[in-house]
């Protein structure tokens, strides 16, 4: 992207130097309401043109953009928000985790199935009823 950037901005300053120096000749501004009249480089008129032109621009996109950075803003929030979240449960689960660890180590398993450990099906063999014939 770098290199982009210099491919495109490059000829666009050799342009701008190019017509800079074509275009030297004094050309008369007027500004019709008041008393005022200047004479000005044309290339200097033409450059200060485009240049207000890019900040306008400019300014546009940026002020249309504007929902789109404050939803950034908020999501990024709230991912922030709900990594703190799940560190604390993760934190919790282990705690809770050691606590039940260390509470059955002398004593029964428990028969709650979500704190004990899954059944082997793999040895568990299935049997259909014999019918008669």
């Amino acid at each position: 992207m770098k290199y982009l950037s210099w491919i495109i901005t490059l000829p666009l300053i050799a342009v701008a130097v190019i017509f800079s120096v074509n275009h030297r000749q004094p050309v008369e501004i007027d500004l019709w309401p008041l008393p005022l009249a200047i004479e000005p480089p044309l290339f200097l008129v033409v450059l200060l043109a485009v240049f207000i032109g890019f900040l306008i621009g400019g300014s546009i996109d940026w002020w249309s953009q504007g929902r789109n950075r404050r939803t950034a803003r908020w999501r990024r929030y709230r991912i922030e928000e709900l990594e703190r979240e799940v560190g604390f449960l993760k934190r919790k689960l282990e705690k809770a985790q050691d606590e039940a660890g260390t509470s059955q180590a002398g004593s029964q398993p428990s028969n709650n199935p979500r704190l004990s450990a899954p059944a082997n099906t793999s040895q568990q063999t299935h049997s259909l009823p014999k019918t008669g014939s």
